[in-house]
């Protein structure tokens, strides 16, 4: 009991020091807020605004409104649909594809490096070999393949951007599994008459986690540029529904002479893409047991 209590309260000695660390971090706090201040108004969205009259409701006497006028922070578009409102909702899509594309590869990249990296051999060979034709592949080629070859939509969408991701799981997994699989404290699992998945599970991943995690934050800012740029072709989320990519490409006829239909989408790209970024290059650094000091 002593022994546990002691692991608890070393646990949480060394997730306070990590979050100490990152919050000495001013741009990853930046990060972090703009990224709170993202989910928020994008999962409260339906207490502040109605969907369908707000978003998807054409209204043909207000179009074109400039950001600002007759109550519009953002301006209308073409339709005369209200852009703030378009915005917010378009950042819950981008916000589930960043999301479910980082948790699908963080599950089955683990898996699959976990398993090549621990066993080695031949299974080592079959799956790297497997992944390394996907790295082939740039991985927008790749989520423009599967997503043309399945069909454009939200679930389709998300499984190309989450298959194009696995690969570099996978690579950092089994990186991190066969510098570990032979280490003392893995040894002795093994005298104590522990599994393979025990040990793997237990043991080895929780040590390969803080290389994940900051893999994890570049891999939702990689997926919000790559849905955009899938709506933008028009592979991805079609219109009326709102999306950032999908209301680039609806602007774009209109830049010379209605700049904010493209401006507006465009910086909601960008600064949701920056807010990650600045949050990985602070939990990289919090991270680094090298950075302690």
């Amino acid at each position: 009991m002593a022994s546990s209590g002691t692991q608890t309260v070393k646990r949480r000695s060394q997730l306070g020091s990590v979050v100490r660390r990152f919050m000495r971090n001013r741009l990853s706090v930046v990060g972090l807020v703009i990224l709170l201040f993202l989910l928020i108004t994008s999962c409260c969205a339906d207490l502040f605004f109605d969907y369908d009259t707000q978003a998807i409701a054409q209204n043909a006497q207000g179009t074109f409104l400039p950001p600002g006028s007759e109550g519009h922070i953002f301006g209308t578009d073409q339709y005369g649909r209200d852009m703030f409102v378009r915005i917010v909702y378009g950042g819950r899509i981008s916000l589930i594809v960043g999301f479910f594309v980082a948790g699908f590869a963080l599950i089955f990249g683990t898996i699959i490096g976990a398993t090549a990296g621990y066993f080695g051999g031949k299974i080592d060979n079959i799956l790297m070999r497997i992944m390394d034709v996907f790295l082939a592949i740039p991985s927008m080629i790749l989520a423009i393949c599967i997503v043309a070859a399945l069909g454009g939509g939200l679930t389709n969408l998300l499984l190309a951007n989450g298959i194009a991701q696995v690969p570099r799981y996978a690579r950092i997994v089994r990186s991190s599994v066969m510098g570990l699989k032979n280490s003392e404290f893995v040894e002795a699992a093994r005298c104590y008459g522990a599994g393979h998945t025990h040990i793997i599970m237990r043991h080895i991943i929780p040590n390969a986690m803080g290389s994940l995690i900051v893999q994890a934050t570049l891999t939702m800012a990689s997926s919000i540029l790559s849905v955009a740029s899938l709506s933008f072709l028009g592979l991805g989320i079609t219109p009326p529904t709102p999306e950032w990519g999908s209301m680039l490409s609806t602007g774009k006829e209109f830049m010379r002479t209605h700049p904010h239909l493209i401006t507006i989408p465009g910086l909601a790209i960008a600064t949701s893409v920056l807010s990650f970024n600045l949050i990985g290059d602070g939990l990289r650094d919090a991270l680094d047991p090298r950075l302690k000091n």
